[in-house]
């Protein structure tokens, strides 16, 4: 079984995972064993979402250096991230070096740039002058794009989770890519023809 992380930490933004962890829940539904949700923070002391959903975590970061199942780290936005969350940056160069995705949305993008892992990858945000306050020097790499993955980085901005989702979830095959196709056409533009697409080709999946 692999793992997902999802880094808990105090005003999480609740939108920006809240699409994941259920799919990934989902996809378990489907098909047991394949992929499980840890929730890891920097301790174990319960959090507070920005919407004020207690959150507590399940591993503490330094657990995570050596899961060699671990599939995608992911970091929602919130309101601390222009300062401190040093062993999460610790951990985020590790799983670079092995190979490990981490995915960023809206203010852990300015983490990111903070420390200067958005200077030589392509990369985009809430917009580029919230990333130039970080004093990063990555301002011609900028992508006006829901959501750019480059070098095991991916990172959205935060009006855009269904994209930020989607693009987990290919990473990680947590859905093939049909499925995940289908998906993101439905909870972007609500299309009709969308949720039958979702509906064949997760059943297909399901049965293959």
């Amino acid at each position: 079984m692999r793992t997902i992380a999802l880094y808990a930490t105090e005003t999480m933004a609740d939108w920006e995972y809240a699409y994941l962890t259920t799919q990934i829940a989902r996809a378990e539904e489907i098909r047991p064993g394949r992929f499980a949700l840890v929730l890891a923070g920097d301790g174990l002391a319960e959090v507070s979402s920005l919407g004020g959903m207690p959150v507590r975590p399940s591993v503490d970061l330094s657990d995570l250096a050596g899961d060699d199942s671990l599939a995608a780290l992911v970091i929602p936005g919130g309101d601390h991230y222009d300062t401190g969350h040093d062993r999460l940056l610790e951990l985020i160069a590790s799983l670079l070096r092995r190979g490990v995705s981490v995915a960023a949305i809206c203010g852990a993008t300015f983490l990111l740039a903070r420390a200067g892992l958005l200077d030589r990858r392509r990369h985009t945000s809430n917009d580029t002058a919230f990333l130039q306050m970080s004093g990063y020097r990555g301002g011609e790499r900028y992508v006006a794009e829901p959501v750019v993955t480059d070098d095991g980085i991916t990172t959205a901005s935060g009006v855009h989770p269904v994209a930020f989702t989607a693009e987990v979830m290919r990473l990680t095959e947590l859905y093939p890519d049909d499925v995940v196709a289908a998906w993101e056409r439905l909870y972007t533009a609500g299309e009709a023809a969308a949720f039958y697409e979702l509906m064949e080709a997760t059943h297909a999946w399901q049965d293959a």
